[in-house]
């Protein structure tokens, strides 16, 4: 049984009419990570905030968006509240949009888990204490008392997974999560992924142009382009035998940068790594 299902997802700007996506249906399964690849303005970012419905204003949407049996396209604003979050968390490219400049990190942090959940302030903290040591930040009292400018996008990124990680929701959509990070950080971040879906066990959606990370990740892929689907299969099946000419052409195109990549550092054989 599907976790998430998503039918005839329709976007267009309310203003000008435009249509941006028209017409995407995807369904997603508990423990499952579906990528959704493709270029810069492919509508991928787009799709996944629609999820929760979080796109800028003027930007209107249609179709169904199932949650476990309950349409969230049907939800008020208010009705709609209680699922952003506890249900489906979003880690968004950019951390430092995801925090508020004029207060600390822990005090959204805070806020955020007594939304969901009624624990003292003790007992949250002693949970985002731990959830922060897992995914390798250190001293988290520190963090916590940190605003969002004090903190590297790396660590951003770990803090928005450590409150997954105490939030526990049935999916996460992550939106090109290590696109402003060094190769290093982004590495790592993409480890902490790999550990918080076995741990709590959410299914994920991961929105990326970065095709490295999403073999490294993904169970399925979605190609999008220029707003429509057009390819979707099984990670390794795209990579090795995509039938759509632009799937070929983003996996030739990160083949010729892997190959560039290893004539600069000396390599020989771009089949080995």
């Amino acid at each position: 049984m599907s976790l998430l299902e998503v039918e005839h997802l329709r976007i267009w700007d309310g203003r000008t009419g435009v249509v941006l996506v028209p017409d995407s249906s995807f369904r997603l399964s508990q423990g499952e990570c579906l990528a959704i690849v493709g270029e810069s303005g492919s509508g991928k970012s787009l799709t996944c905030r629609a999820l929760m419905r979080l796109n800028r204003s003027g930007i209107r949407q249609s179709g169904r968006i199932i949650l476990n049996g309950v349409d969230l396209a049907k939800l008020s604003d208010k009705e709609l509240r209680p699922y952003r979050g506890r249900r489906m968390c979003m880690i968004m490219q950019n951390g430092m949009r995801a925090f508020d400049p004029s207060r600390p990190v822990g005090a959204y942090l805070l806020e955020v888990l007594s939304i969901h959940y009624d624990w003292s302030r003790s007992e949250m903290n002693t949970k985002l204490s731990a959830a922060m040591t897992s995914v390798g930040l250190q001293d988290p009292s520190a963090v916590m008392g940190r605003y969002p400018h004090e903190l590297s996008g790396g660590m951003l990124q770990r803090v928005m997974i450590a409150l997954a990680i105490v939030l526990e929701p049935d999916v996460i959509i992550a939106d090109e999560p290590t696109t402003a990070l060094d190769a290093v950080t982004q590495y790592e971040v993409v480890e902490q992924f790999v550990q918080l879906r076995g741990r709590i066990g959410s299914a994920i959606v991961f929105v990326s142009h970065d095709l490295g990370v999403v073999r490294r990740i993904a169970d399925e892929v979605l190609v999008m382009k220029e707003g429509v689907i057009v390819e979707r299969g099984k990670t390794s099946q795209l990579f090795t035998d995509g039938s759509h000419p632009y799937t070929r052409y983003l996996v030739s195109s990160k083949e010729a940068i892997r190959s560039h990549y290893l004539q600069l550092m000396g390599g020989t054989d771009v089949a080995e790594g």
